[in-house]
This record gives structure tokens, sequence and C-alpha cells, in this order.
């Protein structure tokens, strides 16, 4: 802090003007500079994770980390789930055919761990929840956990209290609450909107412009909602059977047509940036991934990014990695102080890098 003393009277009328209009930008630009966010960089620096070269990535759309196992979802494999061995660097094997069978699987979603090797995940088109068994034993089997009956979710987590949370395309209300049996149990929550007009815009339509993914704690207790098409993130806390809003910060919206009240949504403007890619969760530390990038100028890098956001579940930010490789995912171990993920590097790899701690 300084202080700024000039006597106005002793200046040249002719002069005056200019003078002042000098120091009311030097003031602005003070102001600004010191209101600027200061948050800690760190480089990163990936290393492979698996010695073989026999398993091909060819879409990934999620990964989740299970002990020592770790889980890809492959949207463009014949087999949708690739399994690896984080601690021996192996290749384990793939599972869940793609198809229209009553034991084949075909939009997939939602992928978690739930300890011993054993993940969970839901099937869009066929509206059902699954289970694996650990997939540490012989082979992998997949267990029907329900079937969603009502509504459109798109995806379907489990949370601390026995209810699933499942965001989706909905007219009415943002999230829905579904009970074991995969009925609905309540719902809550408003799309966001940026004036009155957008305000009057269907609910289906506006759900489609702002499909958050979500991101739970290993707890289960909290989730964080990230955008693709605008940088908006939301932090909830779930307590008793009621989720809280704790914090929501909308920086952009998403660019689509939506004066005049459309009912069918037109998509999103390809020259407008992707933003947040992923997220991952610890008890303490929320990291998304994030892109930036222009969609019209190069559609496929810009689903990938070189910098983490780091955020407390106050909402906070207080970190950003920088990766000396583009990423297309990433997942937590669960002690919090590795992180996993898929990298490019002409075709798709998997990475491993130790994280900063944040204390």
């Amino acid at each position: 802090m300084f202080l700024l003393k000039i006597d106005i009277d002793m200046i040249d009328t002719k002069n005056k003007m200019p003078l002042l209009g000098g120091i009311l930008i030097f003031l602005l630009l003070s102001c600004r500079s010191s209101n600027q966010e200061t948050i800690r960089v760190e480089n990163i620096i990936c290393q492979p994770i698996i010695c073989e070269d026999n398993y091909i990535i060819g879409g990934p759309r999620e990964m989740a980390l299970s002990d020592s196992i770790l889980t890809v979802m492959d949207a463009k494999s014949d087999s949708m789930l690739l399994f690896f061995n984080v601690k021996s660097g192996k290749y384990l094997g793939k599972a869940g055919i793609r198809g229209q069978g009553p034991s084949e699987f075909t939009v997939l979603s939602s992928l978690e761990s739930h300890g011993g090797g054993s993940f969970s995940f839901y099937d869009i088109n066929k509206k059902t929840f699954y289970y694996t068994n650990s997939v540490m034993g012989d082979g992998v089997q997949f267990i029907p956990a329900f079937r969603v009956d009502s509504g459109l979710p798109l995806e379907v987590h489990p949370m601390a209290n026995g209810k699933f949370i499942a965001p989706g395309i909905y007219e009415e209300y943002r999230y829905c609450v579904l009970d074991s049996s995969g009925q609905v149990h309540n719902t809550f929550g408003e799309w966001p909107y940026r004036d009155e007009d957008e305000k009057k815009v269907s609910g289906i339509v506006r759900s489609q412009a702002y499909m958050f993914g979500i991101a739970p704690s290993p707890s289960k207790t909290k989730f964080i909602a990230s955008l693709l098409s605008a940088d908006i993130l939301s932090f909830y806390q779930l307590e008793n059977d009621s989720v809280h809003l704790q914090k929501e910060t909308i920086l952009t919206y998403p660019d689509y047509e939506y004066r005049n009240s459309p009912t069918v949504y037109s998509g999103a403007s390809k020259d407008s940036p992707i933003n947040y890619l992923c997220a991952t969760c610890s008890e303490n530390y929320v990291y998304v991934l994030y892109s930036g990038k222009n969609f019209r100028q190069d559609a496929l890098a810009s689903f990938s990014g070189n910098v983490i956001y780091v955020y407390t579940w106050n909402g906070n930010k207080i970190a950003m990695l920088k990766s000396d490789k583009m990423l297309g995912k990433i997942c937590l171990a669960e002690d919090g102080k590795t992180m996993y993920a898929i990298a490019y590097d002409l075709d798709p790899v998997l990475v491993q890098f130790p994280l900063p701690q944040w204390e």
C-alpha cells in the first residue's frame, strides 16, 4: 500500500487533464492487479505405467481405480471395459461386449470404484445400473442392480445414504434422486439461466445445454458438477437425506440459440471453448481437467487439456497443475498422492504422476 499525493494547483491548466487521466488509469490498473487471483502453480511430468503394448484404447470415456485395478471405459472398443493392474504394470483384459443382447451393453457412463477391485456403472440406453464382482478374481461378472423406469438419467452415482444421484434430461429439475430399486425418491435443483429469455426456455432444451457431469468424493458424501460447454462448477454436500449446494461459480454460459423459446436444442456453438473435461476427488480436494480450446479450430485436440485446477470442497481454487502431456481423463489413487491419467502421445496411453501435498 502507498499514498499518492499531488498538489493539482501547482500544475498548468492545459496539463491537468492528461495528468488526471493518467492517474486514474494507474489507480484502476493497481486495483485490478491487486484483486487478481493468485494460486499455486506446479509442473507435472507424466510417466507410463503399463510396460506392455498389447492393448489399444480407442475412445476413452471414463476411468476409475479400485485398489490396484484401473478400469477404462472405452466408447470405441468392441468390449467396453478395459482392465489394468497399476502395481504390476500389466494389461489384464477386457469385458462388457457391445451390443443389444441381454448380456451386452450399449452406451455406458458413471464408472465408479467400490473397493476390492469392484466397480459400478450405468447403461444409458438400457437404463440399468450395474455392479461388477472383484476383477482381481477369475472373470468379470456384471450384476444388474435396478432399472430406471422414469425420466432420462444420463448418469447414476451411488451416495453414502443408500440413494443415487442421477443428472439427466429433465423438464422441471436438475437432479433426480433414486432409491435402491431405481424409483424416484425426490428431485432438486434448477437449471442455470443468464437472463429472463433463457429462463423461459423449456427445461428439456436447457438440460441439454447445461449437461453437467458429476464426480463424488470417496465417502460419497460430496460431489462436484462440472460442465463441458461453459465455465461452471457446482459443489454439493450430502446431509442426511438432503443435498445442499455449497457453492456455484458461473464465469461463462453455454453459447447456444435460446431466444424465441426453442423447443429443440440446436447444440453449442463450435466457436466456443471446451471447458471441463472431467473431475476426480479426494475427501479434501477436487481436481478438474480443463481444455479451453476451440472446437472449430481443432475438434480432436479440444477434448484434451494439460491444465488441472485444484479446489477445496468449499469451492476455493488453490492450485493449478500443468502437465507435460495432453490429457483426456484423470483419476486419483485412494491415498490421494498419485494421479492416473490417459495421455495423448499419438495414441492414448496410461500415465501416472505424483501429486503435491496442499496442506
